[in-house]
């Protein structure tokens, strides 16, 4: 939505706050705010430093306030007539140049081959977000697929999982399988399987906390460059440009690495019907988590307060408290292992 200009065409509404004493254009950042846009509308043409520094409302890490920063066209000393020229003439693209000929990489290059040089600065420098996306490869083809829709997601997999239920209840129907194999075997036949696809969803959600802790958050030995162009390439790219939304979910490629030892996992717990309806559930969780992460990023202002919390909680997670919070469809198993982000922030400093 926008207002007419004079050629008819329709130009955004500008959003333009103020904080002490200075006048910050957001109209290029509004869509891209992790907060939602809408708190940004709430407050255009205020300042907003009490929002900022309100953990309740809105916590802000330093991060917050350095990329704030680059938005900045002038000062609330300056007419209305002066700010609006200094709004236009803004050069934004300007502003993240100076930014990148000072950082420690070089953005005009693949940021993959750079980051195993890094070392101690590596883990520190990843959690410092930027606003703009980061390109992985030098080959456009190798860069496109490490790229994905959110639709990706139920594309790639809603059929496997279909296929997955279709073939267990093909051979529960025909021979019931017998699970566990010592004295408490029980019979096991469709009427199970509803039962082992919720057990499979939540074995995901376990998993999810598991990857997501212990091997995305991982700090990797500086003196192993290739662990740390793979953690680079698995989840720092994604820490270090939260708001680029062909990188927040996973592409189908590097998905299946992880989804063929999951199956097998599978098969290994249980016989094949039984394995391939818990496959199922945990294929299920994960397009849900997926999904999820994109919507928390991406998605309008929550309607249910459940998301609500989680956009929030999330949030935290990738702008003040990296090394916590690492459920994100749930918090669950964030209670179980101490990892949950306390409810006052301020309060826990």
């Amino acid at each position: 939505m926008g207002l007419p200009d004079t050629n008819g065409q329709h130009r955004p509404v500008k959003i333009r706050v103020t904080r002490k004493g200075e006048l910050y254009d957001l109209t290029e950042f509004v869509d891209r705010h992790p907060g939602g846009r809408e708190i940004l509308e709430q407050h255009n043409g205020l300042d907003i430093e009490a929002a900022m520094q309100n953990s309740s409302v809105h916590a802000h890490s330093k991060a917050a306030y350095s990329m704030l920063e680059r938005y900045a066209v002038g000062t609330t000393d300056t007419s209305a007539q002066q700010n609006e020229l200094l709004t236009e003439v803004a050069d934004i693209d300007k502003r993240r140049a100076d930014y990148k000929k000072n950082d420690i990489v070089d953005w005009s290059k693949p940021i993959l081959g750079q980051v195993e040089f890094l070392g101690e600065k590596y883990f520190d420098w990843t959690h410092q977000p930027v606003d703009w996306p980061v390109r992985l490869f030098e080959s456009d083809l190798a860069e496109t697929f490490s790229n994905a829709y959110w639709w990706f997601v139920p594309v790639t997999w809603v059929p496997v999982v279909l296929y997955m239920i279709w073939s267990s209840f093909q051979h529960l129907s025909h021979v019931p399988e017998v699970w566990p194999q010592n004295a408490l075997a029980i019979q096991h036949g469709p009427l199970s399987m509803p039962f082992l696809f919720a057990f499979g969803v939540l074995m995901w959600t376990f998993l999810e906390y598991f990857i997501h802790r212990w091997i995305f958050h991982l700090r990797p030995p500086p003196n192993w460059p290739s662990l740390i162009r793979l953690h680079f390439a698995l989840h720092g790219q994604h820490h270090k440009s939260p708001m680029d939304p062909m990188r927040l979910v996973f592409p189908p490629l590097p998905a299946s690495f992880f989804a063929v030892p999951f199956y097998f996992m599978s098969t290994s717990l249980f016989p094949v019907g039984l394995a391939q309806i818990t496959f199922a559930g945990i294929v299920s969780g994960y397009m849900s988590y997926d999904l999820i992460h994109y919507y928390l990023h991406h998605g309008k202002k929550p309607f249910l307060a459940y998301f609500q919390q989680l956009k929030s909680y999330h949030n935290l997670h990738h702008y003040k408290y990296q090394q916590l919070g690492f459920g994100i469809s749930s918090k669950f198993w964030d209670y179980p292992f101490g990892t949950l982000i306390p409810e006052n922030p301020e309060k826990n400093k």
